[in-house]
């Protein structure tokens, strides 16, 4: 093989290798998504093998990017997983309100990845969603997964039992920590972090860190 063949491979692995824990980071990916797999009804083999086929590129995406990232989080590689001291309730403030409004009305665009506060009464948490569409006549914002939002951030949806407890928040470091980090509050407060899906590390993965 031509010596400068070799070389070009080389450089292209370099950087993990130097960073370490890339080896790590898959496998741990791998074994969360093999369980969530496996544990879900699918409609037909045909769709659970198409689940399979795209899992290592995005589980090698997920693992790049985590690597990437320069969070002022601790990594925890073993585990695939960001740490930080947890807070000992959850808040959503009224300076956080009128951050988000400006925020919204300038910084705000389609794809962008954003947060959302789940004040659910059994299990309070913090999670990653992304825009897709904005409705400024109307004054309000669609996300992927949790659906509309005004711009105070006042969730626009009920659950399954009647309720609204998602609000929308600025992704900036109060926002940004909780949710990276799984962080979860039930009634007697703090409790076990979960941990973050695959789609949620993907988004992790895009974020630009604003203090």
């Amino acid at each position: 093989m031509n010596p400068t063949t070799m070389m070009s491979q080389g450089d292209i692995f370099q950087p993990l290798t130097k960073q370490g824990g890339f080896a790590e980071l898959c496998t741990a990916l791998y074994e969360r998504e093999l369980l969530v797999l496996s544990q879900l009804n699918v409609a037909s083999t045909v769709s659970l093998q198409r689940r399979l086929k795209s899992v290592p590129y995005y589980v090698q995406q997920a693992a790049r990017g985590m690597l990437e990232q320069s969070f002022p989080l601790e990594l925890d590689q073993q585990n695939a997983s960001w740490q930080a001291p947890q807070k000992a309730r959850l808040n959503f403030t009224e300076t956080q309100r009128k951050k988000l409004q400006a925020w919204l009305l300038k910084g705000a665009r389609l794809g962008v990845v954003t947060v959302v506060y789940d004040f659910n009464q059994t299990l309070q948490r913090v999670v990653l969603d992304s825009i897709d569409r904005i409705d400024f006549a109307k004054r309000r914002v669609h996300l992927n997964q949790f659906g509309w939002f005004d711009f105070d951030g006042k969730s626009l949806e009920i659950d399954d039992q009647g309720y609204q407890h998602w609000q929308l928040a600025r992704p900036d470091s109060q926002s940004l920590t909780p949710a990276l980090c799984g962080h979860q509050w039930n009634h007697k407060g703090r409790t076990e972090p979960r941990t973050l899906s695959l789609r949620e590390v993907l988004l992790a993965t895009t974020l630009k860190w604003d203090k």
